[in-house]
């Protein structure tokens, strides 16, 4: 599947290159809007990011064209936008047909998680490749944390991995059985390939497969999972 960025600044890509090659998809970038309008027939992209600031006069053109033949579950249309985007271009981009706005510079809370769901929902997602990213993850990351309200050692395994989010199977469930959501735990060891981090986590979910939030390393912590899943 391919994702076209169509953006003249390099601030997005690393990022988006880490949301959406795990989904599966291959990234086409131009820096010219004109030349992407010329060519979004032949590259037929499942999924199109636009920046706002950088094209505030084209995005609105790029996203009727491809909206004058193209379902929203044949494309996905996501814009990037910062903070002199208005409401009122805001209405008219879901008017038009935009399906999701997130921040450009990666501020934005919750907004990787705005795309996977967006993927989910349009089952942009290539499964067999999603798999075999996700057992990488799990081949090379190890992760323990001390229980805070009995002191007890948990060990397990990971299920996925994102900077903001570990899924985690505990060994022994009945260890973790009193934690509830929102609970924090302070100091967990987090292992990817030979590095290891110390993290700051907060149950999410709890019971046998549990989610937990990360806070803190978020940058680093990405740079690792990227490495992994590249290499």
């Amino acid at each position: 599947m391919i994702a076209l960025l169509i953006s003249d600044t390099d601030t997005f890509v690393d990022r988006l290159e880490q949301i959406v090659a795990p989904c599966g998809f291959d990234i086409i970038r131009y820096r010219s809007a004109v030349k992407a309008l010329d060519n979004i027939e032949e590259i037929r992209p499942h999924a199109v990011f636009i920046s706002t600031a950088d094209f505030p006069r084209h995005w609105k053109t790029i996203v009727q064209y491809i909206r004058s033949d193209t379902a929203r579950d044949e494309t996905v249309i996501v814009l990037l936008i910062n903070d002199r985007f208005s409401n009122d271009e805001a209405d008219k981009a879901i008017h038009i047909g935009v399906q999701a706005m997130i921040r450009e510079d990666g501020t934005g809370s919750g907004d990787d998680k705005t795309l996977r769901d967006l993927f989910s929902r349009y089952q942009f997602v290539d499964d067999t490749r999603s798999e075999r990213l996700i057992s990488r993850i799990r081949d090379r990351t190890s992760f323990l944390f001390t229980n805070p309200l009995n002191d007890t050692i948990i060990t397990g395994k990971v299920e996925n991995l994102l900077d903001d989010e570990i899924r985690f199977k505990p060994d022994a469930p009945g260890a973790v059985a009193d934690l509830s959501e929102g609970e924090p735990i302070a100091d967990c060891t987090l292992k990817i390939g030979e590095k290891v981090f110390s993290l700051d986590c907060q149950v999410k979910k709890a019971g046998p497969m549990m989610i937990l939030g990360v806070s803190g390393n978020r940058e680093e912590l990405a740079s690792a999972i990227e490495l992994t899943l590249r290499s």
